[in-house]
């Protein structure tokens, strides 16, 4: 399945984003629950270790929307309708270890996921009406750096379990002698997984015995399903199954019996194979030991696993055994068949596979056997099937029997690229009509005989999954109202939330989806897909997706990207986001997906981090390059401070050389023949050019010119060869920037950036000619490597009244810098004889003018409150001659001020650095503005001072009453801005003059406004208060707002309404607040 489209942006005469929302998407109100699946409620120590989460609040609930009519191949994009609400990220807690305690009569699971509470929710509370789970994983994150340790000593397990505790002094020894204790029914495939754990973990000799037999007098004990799995696992504390739903396992480690013991039993088919995959973890982070834990784990939602759904080349047949293995190991048990370029199951879905493929499916079908995977196949006929005709629908039932044999066991039946107004067959006309309404009747009627038809030849299959051709909208159609009256009952319909790639998906979007569709939804979600983009390479963690989506789908699949072994880092946090979504941890599932492809090799793991970390960013909003971040702004930061500088200049360059010998590192994926070939080698430009970046600079702050002129030739190059066209792209909004600054930056060194003349170019001579005359301090000359037989190459100046004066000798490294001793020149040039040089510049380094360049930060602004801490700023210093410069930073506060920073400062050649100045005002100071002189090098810059009464106690607003001049519409009322709520709004209509008010419960003297603006936000704003609603005096005015929060000082005494009026808009929307909050002057 992907109907992943390019944009297809509709006009619309519309004046705010709301009605531009409203124009590209049909809305519907719904307050439904779909809640976790939770098959007890596990109230011990024991069981609050990863089962229980938490609530945040988001603060974006915009949505961006399109509608388009799919047809065929054409991959036009309905952009991708995305929100943001409440995120609901789960939390593992340590359990204490002796606590190993469960309940005997656990409440049984919900038998409607839409009408019961989520796991670890209060009683009562409503989950999964909005918000996304998981956010954006945490800012700097590597996903290649270790996973953290568990508090109470417990392995990493993946999918992460709804419950698993440790305790050290039940942690077992593992020698080179095991004994396996197997039922004779024992699944074949748990018992294999459990066998190669074994012997992964160090064991030589495994000895097999039937429960009840004599035990070897040597070996730790493990235990698999069977009355004697169960009677160890009571004794070492689990509870009984109970409730466990199928797949539903226990493990338990520790000494009963006087043997150490492994005990282990799942619930159905899928439970044993489930918790030999939990073992085979654990052991292999023991060291020696089995760690002492006790596990009580099940999967949120029922189905979860991988669809090939992307046009373009279809994965091999290693490709899809290997991801067979891989879905046995996370735990995942649906594959879904349907490449957008076979054409077997679309035009050509009548015609057979070729003798060859279909070997391969009976392959792949045994695989999936043993990974506890159900094989399945999607059907999209399209158009190229008379609907009406009994003899296609019997062609249809011929091709999906022969799909069983070869050892498919669930269908999907498609018609997402299909058109209301164009039929298959004349015949379709006439029984159905036209419209959107004759489609569902034709798809229900379809799908339902399909469904019937399996119920009666292949009653094991999996429920019949329908994709209709409205999957991606939201709230009901007509479309969707027909087919829900329609459809069979047996048959799910599939979605992809509301959008083609949405970037969130909420519980309560898939209420409404459930709603409209009258059915069980199947989630297919369109990450990691790329066939929309495939210049890009899709990453990052799966994120922005409710608990409840998990819990209420009847299905979790995530559609992949056509490079099979890079979609396992986002698929593997896909299958632990389903499996255990409150539980889930977007940054060190990643980690542990990265680890889990690198294996064991910690240079390949972390270049690896690195790919994924540079490629992360998608539909889904994930930050770009988050990993690089902290460590270029501490290189900024801490530029011109010694050894800070040089530890940051290492840990970031050590982050660029990590990108440029990844290819090296992960040869198994580089190279022409390798799935990231063309982005891993995107990357080790990108590492190059940083490497050489941080050089420039670091020689620079040495002042070391030679040295930072060789590196800066090579940086040249380097970015050159990032602009060469290529169609793989990876994240550039923190690379490409930091590379233009560092450069930047040496250019300013070097004083190539300036402009001091012309420059006039002659045989033998490379010259620039002044505006005047003026003393020079030195000359700066930059070339490529003097050639071979180049001679007598000086550098000169020209005094006026006496011609060319010679101050140097031009270095044969490229690199000169001369000294002019003051000389005043109209003229300076580079002079030869023979072989010309590359000239790259000469510039001259001015004696008179100012030393420094310095300014204040905050424009010079600070508001201070009186008797209270200290206010921070800082005084930029950047040197502008040859040389750093160095003096006396002074300030000359008036009385009531207090000035501190330190007595001299130095300000670095062509770079900028931060001196840090507090700002205090004693208690005895009258409120007012001062005015503070502040000296350096001859410069002198103000500060402004506002000297602030203190602020402090409750919120005023929260108990005001809102009002305004008018709200776009009911949905952003005035109110929203006090309501305590971080996802509610008010937003203003699309013009200048709109205001916002509250009244005060009772009369203030309000001291400090916060206001936090949406994207919708006034460049020019005033502030008002009145006693009485009928006289207004100003209070504040702002002319260049960013919008963002704002905090806004005054000393408003007998303040009973307050205003907020929108003087100029900064867009063409109107003005919209999320909150606001007011505190009064204390004494």
């Amino acid at each position: 399945m992907t109907a992943l489209l390019r944009a297809d942006r509709r006009t619309c005469p519309c004046n705010t984003p709301d009605e531009y929302r409203s124009h590209t998407q049909s809305r519907g109100v719904h307050s439904w629950r779909i809640p976790v699946r939770s098959p007890s409620r596990i109230d011990t120590p024991a069981a609050r270790v990863v089962g229980s989460g938490s609530s945040v609040r988001a603060g974006d609930d915009s949505r961006r929307g399109g509608s388009v009519q799919l047809r065929g191949r054409k991959r036009t994009t309905a952009v991708a309708v995305a929100v943001i609400g409440t995120l609901l990220g789960g939390g593992a807690i340590a359990a204490h270890p002796e606590s190993f305690g469960w309940p005997t009569a656990p409440v049984p699971p919900a038998k409607d996921p839409a009408a019961a509470p989520a796991a670890g929710s209060a009683p009562g509370a409503a989950t999964g009406t909005s918000g996304a789970s998981s956010a954006l994983a945490p800012t700097g994150m590597s996903p290649g750096a270790p996973i953290p340790q568990a508090a109470d000593g417990s392995p990493p397990v993946w999918p992460r379990p709804q419950s698993m505790a440790a305790d050290p002094k039940r942690a077992v020894p593992l020698g080179s002698e095991a004994v396996l204790v197997l039922p004779a029914d024992a699944d074949p495939d748990a018992a294999q997984v459990v066998r190669t754990a074994l012997r992964e973990a160090g064991v030589r000799t495994l000895r097999e015995v039937r429960p009840g037999a004599a035990l070897p007098e040597r070996g730790t004990v493990v235990r698999l399903q069977g009355p004697d799995a169960e009677r160890a696992l009571r004794e070492l504390g689990a509870a009984e199954a109970g409730d466990l739903p199928a797949g539903g396992y226990r493990l338990a480690v520790g000494r009963t019996g006087g043997r150490d013991t492994v005990a282990l039993a799942g619930v159905g088919e899928d439970g044993p194979f489930h918790a030999a995959q939990t073992l085979r973890q654990v052991l292999a982070g023991g060291k020696g030991k089995i760690p002492g834990v006790l596990v009580r784990d099940w999967a949120i939602a029922p189905v979860r696993g991988i669809t090939e759904g992307f046009y373009g080349q279809q994965w091999t047949r290693e490709q899809r055994l290997a991801q067979l293995d891989f879905m046995g190991r996370t735990k995942q048990n649906r594959m879904l068949l349907a490449p957008g370029d076979d054409t077997y199951r679309t035009t050509g879905w009548r015609e057979e596979y070729p003798q060859e493929r279909q070997d391969e499916f009976r392959a792949l079908a045994e695989r999936a056997r043993a990974n506890k995977v159900v094989l399945g196949w999607a059907v999209s006929p399209g158009q190229s099937m008379c609907l009406a005709s009994a003899s296609d629908r019997e062609a249809l039932a011929r091709k999906v029997d022969a799909m069983w044999d070869l050892g498919f066991r669930a269908f999907q039946l498609q018609f997402q690229d299909v058109s209301y107004t164009e039929w298959g067959c004349r015949a379709d006309r006439v029984r159905y009509g036209t419209g959107p309404q004759a489609a569902a009747k034709a798809h229900a009627e379809v799908a339902g005989e399909l469904a019937a038809r399996l119920a009666e030849r292949h009653p094991g299959a999996a429920p019949l999954s329908l994709l209709p051709t409205e999957y991606y909208q939201d709230g009901a159609t007509a479309y969707r109202t027909a087919l829900a009256s329609r459809l069979d009952g047996r048959v799910e319909v599939a979605w992809t939330g509301v959008g083609v790639v949405p970037r969130t998906i909420t519980g309560k979007e898939l209420a409404g989806a459930r709603a409209a569709f009258g059915h069980p939804m199947v989630t297919m979600d369109n990450y990691p897909v790329n066939d929309w983009e495939p210049g890009r390479i899709f990453l990052g963690p799966y994120i922005g997706r409710d608990p409840a989506v998990a819990g209420g789908s009847a299905g979790m699949l995530a559609n992949a990207m056509q490079q099979g072994t890079l979609s396992r880092i986002p698929l593997f946090t896909a299958a632990d986001y389903s499996w255990n979504p409150r539980g889930y941890r977007p940054a060190e599932s990643w980690a542990a997906a990265v680890a889990e492809l690198a294996g064991p090799d910690a240079k390949a793991r972390e270049a690896l981090g690195a790919l994924a970390g540079n490629t992360a960013s998608s539909g889904l909003k994930q930050e770009e390059s988050a990993y690089l971040k902290p460590l270029m702004e501490e290189f900024w930061r801490t530029r011109g401070t010694g050894d800070a500088a040089k530890a940051a200049a290492e840990r970031l360059r050590g982050a660029f050389t990590v990108l440029r010998e990844a290819p090296q590192r992960l040869a198994y994926l580089a190279g022409e023949n390798g799935e990231a070939g063309p982005w891993l080698d995107r990357l080790a430009r990108y590492g190059t050019a940083g490497e050489l970046a941080v050089d420039v600079l670091q020689s620079q702050s040495r002042g070391d010119g030679a040295a930072a002129w060789k590196s800066s030739r090579a940086l040249t190059e380097a970015r050159a060869a990032l602009s060469e066209p290529g169609d793989a792209r990876v994240d550039t909004a923190v690379l490409d920037p930091f590379l233009q600054k560092a450069a930047a930056e040496a250019d300013a060194w070097t004083g190539a950036s300036a402009r001091v003349g012309t420059v006039v170019k002659l045989p033998g001579v490379w010259a620039v000619e002044l505006d005047t005359a003026r003393p020079l301090s030195a000359v700066t000359v930059m070339t490529d490597p003097l050639p071979a037989g180049t001679r007598g190459a000086i550098v000169e100046a020209r005094v006026p009244g006496e011609g060319w004066r010679k101050i140097g000798d031009a270095s044969a490294s490229g690199w000169t810098q001369a000294d002019a001793a003051g000389v005043r020149a109209d003229a300076v040039r580079l002079a030869w004889s023979g072989p010309a040089p590359e000239v790259r510049g000469v510039v001259p380094w001015f004696a008179d003018g100012p030393q420094a360049r310095f300014e204040l930060s905050d424009g010079g602004r600070v508001d201070a409150e009186i008797g209270g801490a200290p206010k921070r700023l800082t005084a930029e210093l950047s040197g502008l001659r040859a040389g750093e410069v160095r003096g006396p930073l002074a300030a000359a506060p008036p009385k009531g001020v207090e000035v501190r920073l330190p007595s001299e400062a130095t300000a670095p050649r062509g770079t900028r650095v931060s001196v840090p100045v507090e700002v205090t005002i004693p208690a005895s100071t009258p409120a007012g503005v001062y005015s503070v002189p502040v000296t350096f090098a001859g410069e002198s810059r103000m500060l402004t001072v506002h000297a602030v009464p203190k602020t402090g106690g409750p919120d005023l607003l929260r108990t005001a009453r809102a009002t305004s001049s008018g709200d776009e519409a009911a949905q952003f009322p005035a109110s929203a801005v006090v309501d305590g709520s971080d996802s509610t709004r008010w937003s203003s209509r699309a013009v200048d003059g709109a205001w916002w008010q509250a009244e005060l419960a009772a009369p203030a003297r309000v001291g400090l406004l916060t206001l936090h603006w949406q994207d919708a936000y006034p460049s020019a704003y005033r502030v008002e208060t009145s006693s009485d609603g009928v006289t207004w005096r100003p209070a504040v005015t702002v002319s260049a707002s960013r919008g963002g929060k704002e905090s806004l000082r005054m000393d408003a005494p007998d303040t009973r309404f307050l205003r907020v009026t929108c003087t100029t808009r900064a867009t063409r929307f109107g003005c919209s607040l999320w909150s606001a909050t007011a505190q009064a002057v204390t004494p």
